[in-house]
C-alpha cells in the first residue's frame, strides 16, 4: 500500500475505520443525549414540589415553561440550514454547544418564570441546531450498509438524556432546597461538553467539502473512511466521482435558493410532502403526552406519590430506549417503509385511552421501535445535498410546531376532558397511516445519491460510465461484507 500523507484531516481522526465508526457513534449517542435531556428535564421538573412550588405553576405558567423550549425550537429552524450550509456540518455542532452552555446556566440560576421562560428557550434554540448538523455529518459520512442503524441509533439515543435526567431527578428529590430542581438544570451540560470534546476526532462531511469546491480535502476524508487510508482503493475514487458528479447535476437542476427549490420538481414536492407529514406525527401520535405530561397520566391513573411517579419515568425511559436500540439494528433488515407501518400493529393505538400504565408502556414500545429510530435517518436520506438541511429544518419546523401547540393546547385538553382526551388523541392516528402508506419511499441499503435519482429519476447520476457503475456495485459489496466479518 502506498504512503499515506494527510495534508487537510487532523491527525487526530483516526485511520482505522473501526475506531473512526465508535467516534462516530459516540458523536451521536452525545448529540442525540442533548435533545433528549432538553425534551425530558421538564417532565421530570414538574414531578418535584420544590420546582412547582418555587415558581407558584398553575396550568398557563406550566404550559408556558414546558412550550418555552418549543419556541427557541421553532426559531433554530429558521437559522439551522444557512449554519451547516455555509459553515460546515462540525459548526453546526459547535453552535449548538455553545448556544446550550448559555441557555442552560440562565435556567440552573433563574430567579422568576420570565428568566427560566428565557433560558428554556436559549436551550431549544441550541439543542435543535444539532438535530440538522449532527444527522447531516454522520449521513454523509457513513456509508450506506451502516448509515441505517447508526443513525437510527441517533435518535434512538435521545433516551440516553432522557434516561440520564429522570435518574438525576429520582435522586435529587430528596434534596431539601431548589438544588433539587436546579441540580438536573445544570447537569445538562454533560452532553455539550461531550459534543465539544469529541469534534476534533472526526472530519467534515466529504459531500459538504465538494459542495465547497474543496476537492482534495474532500478526497482525504473519503480515503480515510472508505479506503483504510489507501490511496489507491478504487472505493474512495469512484465515490468521490459519483458525490461530485451529483452535487454539479443538482446545482444544474436546482440553481435558486433551496427553500423555493422543494417546490419545483414533483419529486422535491413529494419530499416536501413526506417531511411535512412525518414532522406532525412525530408529536401527535401520541408519545408527546408521556414525554411531557407524564405526572398528569399518572394523577389520573391514580398514582400520586412522587417517588412513585419518578420511579415509573426511569423504567419507562429505560424500557423506551432498549426497545429502541432494538429498531436501530432493525431497520437495515425490515427496511424504513415497513418498520414505520409497525406503530399500527395490534394494541398501537389504544395507549393510554383509560390511562393504563401496562398500556402506555405497550404504546411505548411500539413507537420507540418503528418511529424513534426513523427520526434521524428518513429525513436526512430522503432530500439531496442541496436540500438535505432545509428539508431537515422543514421537519423540524413542523415537529416543533406542533409540539409547541400541542405543549398548551394538550394541558387543557386532559384537565378538561379527562379520559376522553386518549380517545381524541389516538382517532387522528388513521391519518398518519394513510400518509406513512402512500407517501413513504424504501431507502434502506442506498447510497443517498442512488436515492435522490429514486426521487428525480436517473438524470442525476448521468454520465456516470458503465464501468464506474460496476465499481461502486463491487465496493459496496466489498462494504457489505466488511460490516459482517
Amino acid at each position: 500500500m502506498a504512503d499515506f500523507q494527510r495534508q487537510y484531516v487532523s491527525q487526530l481522526v483516526p485511520s482505522n475505520m473501526k475506531m473512526l465508526t465508535t467516534l462516530l457513534i459516540a458523536v451521536t449517542i452525545v448529540n442525540s443525549a442533548t435533545l433528549g435531556y432538553d425534551a425530558s428535564v421538564m417532565s421530570g421538573l414538574n414531578i418535584l414540589p420544590s420546582y412547582t412550588d418555587y415558581f407558584n405553576l398553575n396550568t398557563a405558567t406550566e404550559g408556558l415553561q414546558t412550550a418555552a423550549a418549543w419556541m427557541g425550537d421553532i426559531f433554530a429552524c429558521f437559522i439551522m440550514q444557512p449554519i451547516t450550509d455555509r459553515y460546515g456540518r462540525k459548526a453546526g455542532i459547535l453552535a449548538s454547544a455553545i448556544v446550550c452552555f448559555i441557555g442552560i446556566i440562565l435556567q440552573a440560576a433563574a430567579q422568576n418564570t420570565a428568566m427560566f421562560v428565557v433560558s428554556r428557550i436559549i436551550v431549544g434554540l441550541g439543542s435543535q441546531l444539532s438535530s440538522s448538523a449532527a444527522p447531516a455529518l454522520l449521513g454523509e459520512l457513513l456509508p450506506a450498509v451502516t448509515r441505517g442503524r447508526i443513525l437510527g441509533i441517533f435518535f434512538s439515543c435521545y433516551y440516553v438524556g432522557s434516561l440520564l435526567v429522570s435518574i438525576i431527578n429520582y435522586g435529587s428529590q430528596n434534596i431539601d432546597s431548589t438544588w433539587s430542581w436546579r441540580l438536573p438544570s445544570l447537569l445538562q451540560l454533560i452532553p455539550s461538553v461531550l459534543a465539544l470534546s469529541l469534534l476534533p476526532f472526526v472530519p467534515e462531511s466529504p459531500r459538504w467539502l465538494i459542495a465547497r469546491g474543496k476537492f482534495d480535502h474532500a478526497r482525504e476524508v473519503l480515503i480515510i473512511t472508505r479506503g483504510d487510508s489507501n490511496p489507491n482503493d478504487p472505493r474512495a475514487a469512484t465515490e468521490f466521482d459519483t458525490i461530485e458528479l451529483t452535487i454539479a447535476k443538482e446545482k444544474e437542476m436546482f440553481p435558486r435558493n433551496p427553500w423555493l427549490e422543494i417546490i419545483s420538481t414533483p419529486g422535491n414536492r413529494k419530499r416536501l410532502a413526506i417531511l411535512v407529514s412525518f414532522g406532525v406525527m412525530l408529536e401527535m401520535f401520541g408519545n408527546f403526552v408521556v414525554s411531557f405530561y407524564l405526572t398528569k397520566i399518572l394523577d389520573q391513573a391514580g398514582i400520586t406519590d412522587t417517588k412513585t411517579q419518578t420511579q415509573i419515568n426511569v423504567i419507562l425511559n429505560c424500557w423506551s430506549f432498549a426497545v429502541a436500540i432494538c429498531g436501530s439494528f432493525a431497520l437495515d433488515y425490515i427496511g424504513r417503509r415497513k418498520q414505520t407501518l409497525w406503530l399500527y400493529g395490534e394494541s398501537a393505538d389504544k395507549s393510554g385511552i383509560y390511562g393504563s400504565i401496562a398500556v402506555m408502556f405497550l404504546f411505548q414500545g411500539f413507537y420507540s421501535f418503528s418511529i424513534t429510530p426513523m427520526t434521524s435517518v428518513y429525513p436526512t436520506e430522503v432530500s439531496q445535498y442541496k436540500l438535505r438541511t432545509t428539508g431537515i429544518a422543514i421537519f423540524r419546523f413542523f415537529d416543533c410546531g406542533f409540539g409547541l401547540m400541542a405543549s398548551f393546547a394538550m394541558n387543557y385538553a386532559m384537565e378538561n376532558l379527562g379520559w376522553k382526551f386518549y380517545i381524541v388523541n389516538a382517532s387522528y392516528d388513521f391519518l398518519f397511516l394513510a400518509a406513512a402508506y402512500f407517501l413513504f419511499v424504501e431507502t434502506n441499503g442506498l447510497t443517498l445519491e442512488e436515492i435522490t435519482a429514486k426521487f428525480e429519476g436517473a438524470v442525476t447520476l448521468e454520465g456516470r460510465s458503465g464501468q464506474e457503475t460496476a465499481s461502486l456495485s463491487n465496493s459496496e459489496d466489498r462494504d457489505v461484507k466488511d460490516s459482517k466479518n
